[in-house]
């Protein structure tokens, strides 16, 4: 029903953007700085109510959150000069609100992996787009997942459905895609392979001979793809797993991000990169297939949104949070020169960018999840 998915999806947006901007409230009180109002979502407003010096609102367009803090975003010189306004506050304050929507995205997170990895038995698994890439946290293992299987295939015949991992073969363990593919490319007898469903942990096994195609290939018809278990071990690795496993996600989306920018500059094309990027009707995709899933992976996609829009916010693009704090650090060394006129400006040409890109990534999106979106 696909009412039913939009609710689902405006209720996951609205969580991840509601934590973002709380980060920033949070930061402007704890540094006693005036907040006019806190929302979520863009006007019409659609209910409002004042509570002390701040007007709360839902907004009818929920595809984002709005804090109005005293001073902060426009050039009044009158308002700098009240004790309680943003510019009337030192650098490690201001860096403080700047950045209290990243921090609190990854805290959001990293409650939500806490709650997924206990009642896991302390172990996650991933699909990888990198290769060869190491979590830094926890230990980690690699096998190959079934991606999909060609109509009539021998792998088909023998059974092996989409989703399945592959855990062994002939009692050897499988931990990377070469060594799946070399083992069907040496094996000429019949190979028994160990798999469990990625959706439901049924674990089975399934036996299949592979095609030699020519005198070097073993075929089966499958595509393969890579998933990765992470397994919290030690005493103090059950501890901090949630904030570890944020970590873990952080570093792999900044290593994700550089892969890309390399990809992009490396074909002189930004095909590799915007291909990557989502937007709201992306992510309604995205949203619409985990539900289906079920409540574990709708809260695994939660917390991997949150720590998604923490790691985008601090991308150097101006009116973004991490540009917003680079200019801080700027303005420190010589206020003068990096003004609030000229991070207005900087701000204003930044925030059309940002809107010209996010109407060109919803148009890629709908038609790069087309299928999706409109599949009832």
């Amino acid at each position: 029903m696909i009412i039913f998915d939009i609710l689902i999806f405006i209720l996951v947006l609205s969580i991840v953007v509601f934590v973002h901007e709380f980060g920033h409230f949070l930061g402007a009180k704890l540094t006693k700085v005036k907040v006019e109002e806190f929302g979520i979502g863009f006007p019409p407003k659609i209910w409002k109510r004042k509570i002390g010096e701040t007007e709360y609102f839902l907004g009818a367009l929920p595809f984002g959150g709005y804090n109005k803090i005293y001073g902060m975003d426009e050039n009044d010189p009158e308002k700098d000069k009240a004790p309680y306004a943003y510019e009337n506050k030192n650098y490690w304050a201001k860096a403080l609100i700047c950045l209290g929507g990243v921090i609190m995205n990854i805290i959001f997170a990293a409650f939500l992996f806490y709650f997924l990895i206990i009642g896991s038995g302390f172990k996650m698994s991933q699909n990888m787009i990198l290769e060869n890439y190491h979590f830094p946290l926890g230990t980690q293992t690699n096998h190959p997942i079934i991606i999909n299987v060609v109509k009539d295939s021998l792998a088909e015949k023998s059974g092996i459905k989409s989703g399945d991992i592959v855990l062994s073969a002939n009692n050897q363990s499988i931990n990377s895609i070469d060594e799946f593919v070399n083992l069907l490319d040496q094996e000429k007898n019949k190979i028994t392979l160990s798999l469990i469903d990625h959706q439901t942990n049924e674990k089975r096994t399934a036996e299949i001979a592979p095609v030699l195609e020519g005198s070097s290939r073993g075929i089966v018809g499958v595509a393969l793809g890579e998933m990765s278990y992470l397994e919290y071990k030690t005493f103090w690795d059950k501890v901090f797993c949630g904030f570890s496993h944020s970590y873990n996600f952080v570093h792999y989306s900044v290593v994700a991000i550089g892969s890309l920018i390399g990809q992009s500059i490396d074909q002189k094309t930004m095909d590799p990169l915007a291909q990557s990027m989502s937007g709201p009707v992306g992510i309604f995709a995205i949203t619409k297939v985990v539900s289906q899933q079920g409540l574990v992976p709708l809260i695994n996609l939660i917390a991997l949104l949150s720590v998604a829009l923490g790691v985008s916010n601090l991308i150097p693009i101006p009116a973004m949070d991490g540009a917003k704090t680079i200019f801080l650090g700027l303005e420190a060394i010589n206020k003068k020169v990096f003004n609030k006129e000229l991070q207005m400006k900087i701000e204003f040409f930044g925030m059309m960018v940002l809107i010209a890109l996010a109407v060109v990534i919803t148009f890629k999106d709908f038609f790069q999840f087309k299928d999706i979106i409109f599949k009832l």
